[in-house]
């Protein structure tokens, strides 16, 4: 299924991920003990510039010349391997001293920092990820422009990207097979998390799709509304002048389900809208359900923090924004520019970058 578009298909088209330089990612996370006090602590912080190389398998060249298991490697969130990056990763080392990394040579990473520090690195710790991403062979600059100030206006579709569900979609075809019984091998608790994350986004991507095909764009009664700047929600008993104007400033955001297994947040109609969505994938709902999965909510739209546009030449243009933890780029991507030599049915997220 492909998802709707926010504000149509895009007018122009345009190359990106031409090679890595043209996707940069930082990963914003200020380290949590200042520099007087970094001499103590049993975890080594270490600051990554990585090229052409996924998170994975530098976790394990680092655990790899400390001497540990890779279980012993940490990172806050996954980053894209066709890029440019910036991240922190930590190794538990009990009373020893900074390890020397500055030796650790790799053509595909580097460690610009290190910092002993008292606790371990954990996933989700930063707080959001820095894009600057160029786009090359712009055929039309003028609606460009256009979507470009629309998207700043209004946000875009918050969709889980491509990645999230694997090569062709295989990490869904994977969760239904392993919710059906019929994966004859055991699953390690990783690939368990990968699917049953695949699950949760995909059902959310058609909940958001068919809210935007429906314009159902502004709160109604049943909605689990999240505050800004939070995980906290509220559902929505009435709808007046005052919520209106918290939504149009921002306040306040829209919510679609990640589904589980405990009671649903929305109610009344928008509940009944959601699940009925939900229930014409079954096979994904009752596994979710059986798995015992935590129902949450994530915002329907993304909105663009700091974003700016620089013309490189005439059909070339460079974008830097920030993203919040969680979020992926080519959902920005996708609702930009349509990119050369591809149709709608491959959409734009063979590779996407996650801010997550």
């Amino acid at each position: 299924m492909t998802e709707a578009y926010l504000h149509g298909i895009p007018l122009c088209h345009g190359q990106f991920k031409a090679s890595a330089e043209d996707f940069q990612v930082t990963e914003l996370l200020e380290l949590p003990v200042t520099e007087a006090s970094q001499q103590v602590g049993e975890h080594q912080w270490l600051w990554v510039k990585k090229t052409g190389a996924n998170t994975a398998f530098v976790a394990g060249q680092i655990a790899k010349f400390a001497g540990v298991k890779e279980r012993d490697v940490s990172f806050s969130g996954l980053k894209d391997r066709h890029a440019i990056t910036f991240q922190w990763f930590s190794v538990q080392l009990p009373g020893q001293a900074l390890l020397p990394w500055n030796t650790l040579e790799h053509p595909e990473f580097e460690v610009l920092q290190a910092a002993l520090q008292p606790k371990k690195l954990k996933i989700g710790t930063h707080r959001a990820n820095h894009f600057v991403l160029k786009i090359r062979q712009i055929d039309d600059a003028a609606a460009f422009e256009k979507r470009w100030q629309q998207i700043i206006e209004t946000g875009v579709p918050n969709y889980f990207g491509a990645q999230r569900f694997g090569h062709n979609g295989q990490n869904i075809e994977q969760a239904k097979r392993w919710f059906g019984g019929q994966l004859k091998r055991r699953l390690n608790r990783n690939q368990m998390g990968l699917y049953l994350s695949a699950a949760r986004s995909f059902l959310f991507n058609q909940v958001v799709s068919e809210r935007i095909t429906q314009q159902r764009l502004t709160p109604e009664v049943g909605d689990a509304v999240m505050l800004r700047g939070s995980q906290s929600f509220f559902v929505v008993e009435a709808v007046d002048a005052s919520l209106l104007e918290r939504y149009s400033q921002g306040d306040i955001m829209l919510t679609a389900p990640l589904p589980g297994s405990d009671k649903w947040a929305s109610s009344g109609a928008i509940a009944e809208f959601e699940q009925a969505i939900c229930q014409q994938h079954q096979d994904l709902m009752s596994g979710l359900v059986k798995q015992r999965v935590d129902h949450a909510r994530r915002p329907l739209l993304l909105k663009l923090q700091t974003p700016q546009l620089r013309w490189l030449a005439e059909d070339c243009a460079e974008l830097e924004f920030t993203l919040p933890r969680g979020a992926f780029a080519t959902s920005v991507l996708r609702e930009l520019v349509l990119e050369l030599n591809n149709d709608l049915s491959n959409d734009l997220n063979s590779e996407s970058i996650q801010g997550n």
